[in-house]
């Protein structure tokens, strides 16, 4: 929350992606360069370019538990822990945009389960 720009991390920040060209996988290792398919070859990611990225995995709720602590942020992930260390500042932030995605979320549902068809753009989330 405190950056619009991140590092990529399908290219750990390179730009390229390394493809192995190798015809049997056992021989010598070959590589060609190919500009990262996240980043464009850019080395950072925007915010902007995470919310509209197609997501890589989505959970169900008996996978993934978000676990708001005193200066950080942790998740419960498939079977492992995650933590970021986060300032109270970016602790509000992150609570108002789960709150805006909430009443958002709440509006789309009462729209859809009421057949109101003026959503006034895409219906579909995630």
């Amino acid at each position: 929350m405190s950056g619009t720009a991140f590092k990529c991390g399908r290219c750990a920040g390179q730009g390229v992606l390394l493809i192995d060209i190798s015809p049997d996988g056992e021989s010598p290792k070959s590589y060609i360069e190919k500009p990262c398919d996240l980043c464009k070859g850019e080395r950072m990611v925007t915010k902007a370019q995470l919310i509209i990225q197609p997501a890589d995995m989505t959970l169900d709720a008996n996978q993934f538990l978000p676990i708001p602590l005193t200066g950080a942020f942790r998740a419960y992930i498939d079977g492992k822990v995650v933590q970021r260390k986060m300032t109270s500042r970016q602790l509000f932030k992150l609570a108002q945009y789960a709150l805006d995605a909430a009443v958002e979320t709440q509006n789309y549902e009462y729209k859809r389960d009421n057949g109101d068809d003026e959503t006034g753009g895409d219906t579909t989330l995630g």
